[in-house]
């Protein structure tokens, strides 16, 4: 009997399947040649379910900046507007910091929390609801380009659950830690209906290291009418250069003609833009 190619891959991904029961999922690439493709349905760079049912969602959306991001223009309404976030929070000490500066120039920003210190800290932003955005980070900051479905969806779950519970909605953007997306983590986002958000700038402390004050030019720099700056609200002491500029950060844009929204409204300038 004949057999065709697609039976030949799927009988791969089947073995391909049942090794990542023994060496993980996000490893099948270092055990398979090449020119192997990786499975069909249960991998990381799948966006298919692993039983073959069909999705919940039938379409999703990521998002790297808003209008005017792609060519530097102020795009089609003109804006000049630019969107700060920052990630892997609430901390207790940084966090604070974060919020203390934004409130001091009323400039609303966007966090991506981390599930796992929303409880443990979650009290650092209820009076953030309603003027700064909380967005999906997923529970334990684990990489989601080594995650099949069932793991992406549980990671975003868990945390949406808890953050509808601890801020009284739940989020509508979720960001994969270190921008990694496979297949099952745009399908997972896509089905618990949030806009998975990347970023177009960001704060690049390893570049300044001895002259921290250049910050200031590096992120200005790099901003465009409609982009998406990255910061951290924890980790590494050095993410601590930003936190310590960020007045100034923001004094530098506006002097260059920005105003600053949250991503929500910054994407939806775009959309309003191009349905005229």
């Amino acid at each position: 009997m004949e057999v065709t190619r697609r039976q030949a891959l799927t009988a791969v991904a089947g073995a391909a399947v049942g090794a990542a029961g023994a060496v993980g999922a996000g490893r099948l690439a270092e055990h398979l040649g090449e020119s192997t493709p990786l499975p069909f349905y249960g991998s990381p760079v799948s966006a298919v379910r692993p039983d073959r049912s069909a999705p919940s969602a039938t379409a999703g959306s990521v998002v790297w900046g808003g209008p005017g991001g792609a060519d530097g223009a102020g795009g089609a309404a003109g804006l000049r507007r630019v969107a700060l976030t920052f990630d892997d929070g609430p901390h207790p000490e940084w966090t604070p910091r974060v919020l203390a500066a934004l409130e001091a120039e009323d400039v609303p920003a966007t966090f991506f929390c981390l599930g796992r210190n929303v409880r443990d800290h979650g009290d650092l932003h209820r009076a953030s609801v309603g003027h700064h955005e909380l967005g999906n980070h997923t529970f334990d900051h684990r990489d989601l380009g080594r995650l099949d479905w069932s793991a992406c969806r549980d990671e975003i779950a868990r945390t949406s659950g808890l953050m509808e519970k601890t801020y009284g909605s739940a989020p509508t953007l979720f960001r994969p830690p270190y921008g990694h997306l496979g297949g099952a983590a745009v399908l997972a986002a896509a089905e618990a209906g949030l806009t998975t958000v990347m970023w177009s700038a960001q704060a690049r402390e390893d570049l300044v290291a001895g002259h921290p004050d250049r910050i200031v030019d590096d992120i200005a720099s790099q901003v465009r009418p409609g982009s998406i700056v990255l910061a951290h609200d924890t980790g590494s002491e050095d993410r601590l250069v930003t936190i310590d500029r960020l007045r100034a950060i923001i004094g530098r844009l506006r002097s260059d003609g920005y105003s600053f929204v949250t991503v929500s409204e910054l994407v939806a300038a775009g959309t309003a833009a191009s349905s005229r």
